[in-house]
């Protein structure tokens, strides 16, 4: 591994990365981002960081869960096909260039940019404090998209805002430093979807409903018999209506039979089929989805101990520190520092 960023620079590089504020992912994270890192990580040279510093911003009090929450996050990585020979997995905290660029670039970013976030007024209206970290937040994610040079950014729609800044950033530094050169990479994001949580309200997660990886049958049998339909509709009888239903979301997205999920969606328009049914289907779609990854997570869990999921993480900083710190000295240079 020690020669991947040798081998690989000569690919464009993915990077992205999530905060360890959960043990693992929900199925709507796979649609959101994770589906991306593992599809692309044969075409590009992929960087994937456990985002330890961000999950200050909310989780200030819960750092005890971090060292726990990173092993759970990267064995599921891996149970869903995340391969450590081709990625560079590390963490955040380890790679301090990127606090180096991200005191430089805070100089350059004007507040009222930060004041109209989407994220953060969705962060306060859900009752978070507004804190110094929680405000320059994008500039920070900035910072580590940019110390590593990246090309492409896997993101939720949620955080397409923050791309835009850090694109602006690297331009805004460009102009003012480079001198008619580039000296930081200006990224592209991919946008992913963001899936409707199971109650029909926002998206999916913790607070709004959520099927998650580690959950067993029973439970994900629970949660998606119990999932928001139409409320329009009283018996099974009545004409329903497909479109923004959470059920039918979930069908379009992991029902791999598209005959069946077209022949459900005209039989409820017509009013004849019933919501059970629907969501029998859901579930045996869901669970043929589910299930080689829970194999996977078996044989992961029964091979490797956490002491080897931190050697790859330290395996993966050494090559994440080298590149940020050519980065770095492009940037020290480019300034006349």
């Amino acid at each position: 591994m020690a020669d991947k960023i040798a081998d690989n620079k000569k690919l464009k590089r993915l990077m992205t990365g999530d905060r360890p504020t959960h043990n693992t992912y929900s199925i709507a994270h796979y649609i959101g981002s994770l589906k991306s890192r593992i599809i692309n990580q044969d075409k590009y040279d992929t960087f994937v960081f456990i985002a330890d510093y961000h999950a200050l911003t909310t989780h200030a009090d819960k750092t005890s869960l971090i060292s726990s929450n990173t092993v759970g996050m990267i064995r599921t990585m891996l149970s869903l096909g995340l391969d450590p020979k081709k990625v560079v997995l590390y963490r955040q905290s380890r790679i301090v260039e990127t606090f180096r660029l991200h005191t430089i670039l805070s100089m350059l970013t004007a507040m009222p940019e930060l004041e109209r976030q989407p994220m953060l007024k969705e962060k306060i209206a859900s009752g978070y404090k507004l804190t110094y970290g929680l405000m320059g937040y994008p500039v920070l994610m900035a910072s580590d998209i940019l110390i590593m040079d990246a090309d492409l950014v896997p993101v939720g729609k949620d955080n397409e805002a923050h791309i835009e800044i850090t694109k602006d950033l690297a331009r805004r530094f460009n102009s003012m430093y480079g001198h008619g050169e580039d000296v930081l990479v200006v990224p592209e994001g991919e946008i992913g979807e963001i899936v409707i949580g199971l109650d029909g309200q926002g998206k999916a997660g913790k607070s709004t409903g959520g099927i998650f990886f580690d959950d067993s049958t029973e439970e994900v049998k629970k949660k998606v018999m119990s999932m928001y339909t139409d409320p329009t509709r009283l018996k099974a009888t009545d004409p329903g209506h497909v479109d923004g239903n959470p059920v039918f979301i979930y069908h379009d997205l992991f029902n791999t039979n598209t005959d069946e999920v077209k022949d459900l969606k005209d039989r409820y328009v017509k009013g004849t089929v019933g919501d059970v049914e629907v969501k029998q289907k859901l579930l045996s779609a869901i669970e043929q989805f589910m299930e080689p990854i829970r194999q996977k997570r078996s044989e992961i869990d029964k091979n490797m101990t956490d002491d080897d999921i931190f050697d790859l993480l330290r395996q993966g900083e050494e090559i994440a520190n080298n590149s940020a710190e050519k980065t770095i000295n492009r940037v020290m240079k480019a300034m006349d520092f």
